[in-house]
């Protein structure tokens, strides 16, 4: 057999040109046209042992997915995918594939360029979603028992999703207008059409979802209140509180804090920014940080002002925890990166900041991150500015923790036991208000994990029984089962 080692269409996904991006926040990843799709994924070898499918988060079937697809069966592959991932057109577009999931570890990757994994499950959940719509996943018997899940983004989403395969009746409790969470408000539309996450948002709702949004749980309705009506619930509030820093000036007009303009930019949908903006940025902005939100700060402030954006960071690039893809893709718009400084002191100007005094930083020992440690040098240096954006890092949400004495841990994070269960007998708790901020993709794996222990308490079974994914994930690895879907065997479910 012959092996090609270069993707079909220019490494790494084809783009839209720069040039058009300017002040537009639509798509930058192009996506691939169906003989793409069926070309590229024609160059995988289904390999007896799929490391593709082991690390990834969601055990999604990439193997499966390219074996259909190279043969034009689209459908096939929509439902291989869809069977352990409810999002798949949104993990599609944000997951790191090529980074440290599915493309990272492709054997094809050894001789040459990855499978294309995330481009071809971009096209199937595309082709599904505008041109053939597949019916929802198998669902058990309804139980009569009921979760309400606090929070409406990937973790909610994900363990709603479960919890309704397993017939368990489920409420989402969202304080925003719009499920999603993080991926609908903090990642740009450039990068996540948000159309896609709704329509993938509305198909698990449409599995039976009961809604309530605008409520805020511990505002709205007492965590208390909210486990009489149902028999367990599920804390899936995300990660929302800011990293505090008393550097002087933190206070100046100008001074803004990166989640809270990201939100206001992309929760009521840019369009309508766009008719109210609620920043005044100017021409100089200044983004604090390096990871992905500083980025996703930096590029869209650049859309919105058509300006000079510059990201600082106390590292070097080498350090920056961010696909380097999408640095690219920001020096190609024309942002612009300053390394091994730190704000010192913003400094104002009739009340609101004018530029910001910077330590020269150096690197010094390796720290706990894996990372050289910055170090100031001494020295300082002064940049000039119309505004600043703050995004340098965010711990979990503590709203619940500290309003209806949930026991928490490190930087207020819930603490659960290893059923995911918090300190209160009933509540549990998944996701970044457990672990931190962290990828879609594992904010889901976390939010389903807790809705297959939620299912055991309510079932009364033990944590031995075979859960719905570790039943796909045996079949989908295993060579008999691989070959019994090839043949067409009828999938069964196992054992509630």
């Amino acid at each position: 057999m012959s092996l090609q080692t270069e993707r079909i269409s220019k490494f790494p996904f084809p783009k839209l040109d720069a040039s058009l991006r300017e002040g537009n926040f639509e798509e930058v990843q192009l996506p691939y046209t169906a003989e793409e799709a069926m070309a590229e994924a024609s160059r995988c070898i289904t390999c007896g042992n799929p490391v593709c499918i082991d690390i990834c988060p969601l055990q999604t079937d990439v193997r499966g997915m390219c074996e259909a697809v190279a043969r034009g069966d689209f459908a096939a592959a929509y439902h291989r995918i869809r069977e352990t991932n409810a999002l798949l057109g949104t993990t599609a577009r944000c997951c790191p594939q090529l980074d440290s999931l599915c493309e990272a570890v492709c054997v094809i990757g050894t001789r040459g360029q990855p499978v294309a994994s995330g481009m071809i499950q971009r096209f199937v959940a595309d082709w599904e979603r505008t041109t053939s719509r597949q019916p929802d996943p198998k669902t058990m018997h309804e139980t009569g028992l009921s979760v309400g899940i606090i929070g409406g983004g990937p973790a909610g989403l994900a363990a709603a999703e479960l919890l309704r395969r397993y017939g368990h009746s489920v409420t989402i409790y969202e304080e925003l207008p719009a499920l999603g969470g993080t991926a609908w408000y903090g990642i740009p539309d450039y990068h996540l059409a948000k159309d896609v996450l709704q329509y993938e948002a509305s198909r698990v709702v449409g599995m039976g979802v009961n809604v309530r949004t605008g409520v805020k749980v511990g505002r709205d309705i007492s965590l208390y209140d909210l486990g009489s009506d149902h028999d367990a619930v599920l804390v899936a509030t995300g990660a929302k509180d800011v990293s505090k820093f008393d550097t002087p000036g933190s206070d100046l007009k100008g001074v803004y804090d990166g989640y809270k303009f990201l939100e206001d930019v992309f929760a009521g949908g840019v369009d309508a920014y766009l008719k109210d903006p609620k920043y005044n940025l100017g021409q100089r902005v200044l983004v604090i940080g390096g990871g992905d939100s500083a980025l996703d700060c930096a590029r869209t402030a650049l859309r919105l002002t058509r300006g000079d954006v510059t990201i600082v960071y106390r590292r070097t690039e080498a350090e920056m925890p961010v696909d380097e893809i999408l640095v690219e893709e920001g020096k190609e718009e024309g942002l612009k990166l300053r390394f091994l400084l730190a704000p010192k002191a913003y400094v104002g100007q009739k009340g609101r900041v004018a530029k910001v005094s910077m330590s020269v930083m150096k690197l010094g020992d390796v720290d706990s991150s894996g990372r050289r440690s910055p170090v100031p040098t001494g020295e300082t240096v002064d940049m000039e500015c119309d505004s600043v954006i703050i995004a340098i890092g965010r711990g979990p949400n503590t709203f619940l923790q500290r309003t209806s004495g949930i026991e928490a841990g490190p930087r207020g994070a819930i603490r659960v036991d290893e059923n995911c269960m918090t300190s209160l007998q009933g509540v549990f708790a998944a996701g970044d208000v457990v672990t931190g901020e962290s990828l879609v993709v594992r904010a889901m794996a976390k939010g389903r994990e807790a809705a297959q222990r939620i299912h055991e308490y309510l079932m009364k079974i033990g944590n031995e029984h075979v859960s719905l994914y570790d039943h796909y994930f045996t079949r989908r690895t295993s060579g008999r089962y691989y070959r019994d879907m090839l043949d067409g065997k009828e999938e069964t479910l196992p054992p509630a």
